[in-house]
């Protein structure tokens, strides 16, 4: 070990805890690991790691806003966040949320650190809207950025700061290190505020601000109340002319008719046979409660056991279920653009346990109504409106 490295980067550490006592205080609780062969700095999501080569190569302010970096990528959990995305563009994604906060508020970084794209405005976005921006960019340059952090990430060393402090074959935090880290943040928060000071805002919404979910009955409700107001009935035709082929528009609708719904129901391995009781008695209340024909599907992986047409609830008794396999809510979208599906309402009822789809689109934001079985620990609100079971 580089005991002159250690030294300096224990006096930084000192430093920012003057300077920045809630930072301070959790820096000084996490591990800082020497490795020549990490090329620049790093982090598991448990530890910072860091190059002695590199870590002398920089200056003093450098240094600071070096471990201000990797213990913020520690703070927002950006290793546990990724869920199966590209990981050079999720490392893009997350050191614009980074860099663009410490440039805020005055730190200096490195050659090489790498700030929101000229098209990306800087709004507090998270690194979940960076990823989605950035991934189905069309813009030359942008794809051009992300190939050259790509193959320079490819080095065995890369010798100045890029984004590429996620890259490492770490497993991801368990759920008892995620709540001690969410601990340990909270208590310092509590602290920061005891003696006057304000919680960075970055991490008060993560760890403090819940999604808002709405009780299910009250949405739908919300819901009919939307589409009162809303002058094209066309999206509500007479549904008896349908099987003629015809589109005629129906009459305003009233407080019980919800018209044609297409329901998504989650089937994969994490869902119990409980939840999927849970999820049926829904829509049969759905069936129950309001005027309305269902188009049922399952889906894990992909899409299976479609059921058209159902009115009763009868009906929806002789639509078994099967279950088991992975997860990916893809698969829904990408059957509703297969078979040119434009749906009015949208149902997905599901534990929330997938990854993340890269984008949705906005006209299917507004007809979702996301359904989750319990508090998957994730903001399901760019998916459509939200409601637990």
């Amino acid at each position: 070990m580089n005991q002159d490295i250690k030294d300096r980067i224990e006096d930084i550490r000192a430093n920012i805890l003057l300077e920045q006592p809630f930072y301070g205080t959790i820096l000084s609780h996490i591990p800082l690991v020497e490795d020549e062969s990490c090329g620049t700095a790093a982090t598991d999501g448990r530890r910072i790691i860091y190059s002695p080569g590199f870590v002398a190569s920089l200056n003093g302010k450098e240094l600071k806003f070096l471990l201000l970096h990797e213990l913020l990528h520690i703070l927002l959990m950006h290793f546990s966040r990724k869920k199966g995305r590209d990981p050079v563009i999720w490392n893009i994604a997350t050191d614009y949320v980074i860099n663009m906060t410490l440039r805020e508020n005055g730190y200096t970084g490195p050659e090489g650190a790498v700030y929101p794209h000229y098209q990306m405005d800087w709004n507090e976005k998270n690194a979940e809207v960076y990823y989605d921006e950035l991934y189905n960019s069309e813009d030359e340059r942008i794809k051009i950025m992300i190939e050259r952090f790509r193959n320079a990430m490819a080095e065995p060393c890369i010798g100045r700061m890029m984004p590429s402090d996620l890259m490492g074959d770490y497993e991801d935090l368990s759920p008892e290190e995620e709540e001690v880290l969410r601990r340990m943040i909270k208590d310092a928060i509590k602290k920061a505020v005891g003696i006057g000071g304000k919680p960075p805002e970055i991490l008060s919404e993560l760890y403090f601000t819940k999604p808002k979910y709405l009780p299910w009955e009250s949405l739908l409700r919300e819901y009919l109340q939307e589409s009162e107001a809303d002058d094209s009935s066309y999206l509500r035709p007479e549904r008896k002319y349908l099987h003629m082929g015809m589109i005629v528009p129906g009459a305003d609708p009233d407080e019980t008719d919800l018209g044609e719904i297409w329901a998504f129901v989650d089937t994969s391995g994490s869902i119990s046979e409980e939840t999927i009781m849970q999820f049926m008695t829904q829509l049969k209340q759905v069936l129950s409660s309001y005027s309305c024909t269902l188009n049922l599907a399952y889906w894990d992986t992909d899409v299976s056991d479609v059921h058209k047409n159902i009115c009763t609830k009868e009906d929806l008794l002789n639509c078994k279920p099967y279950w088991g396999g992975g997860t990916d809510v893809k698969c829904v979208y990408e059957y509703i653009e297969k078979n040119r599906i434009r749906p009015y309402l949208m149902l997905i009822l599901t534990d929330g346990y997938f990854n993340d789809m890269p984008m949705v689109p906005k006209s299917l934001q507004n007809s979702t109504i996301m359904v989750l079985s319990g508090d998957c620990g994730r903001d399901m609100r760019r998916y459509g409106k939200v409601a637990r079971l």
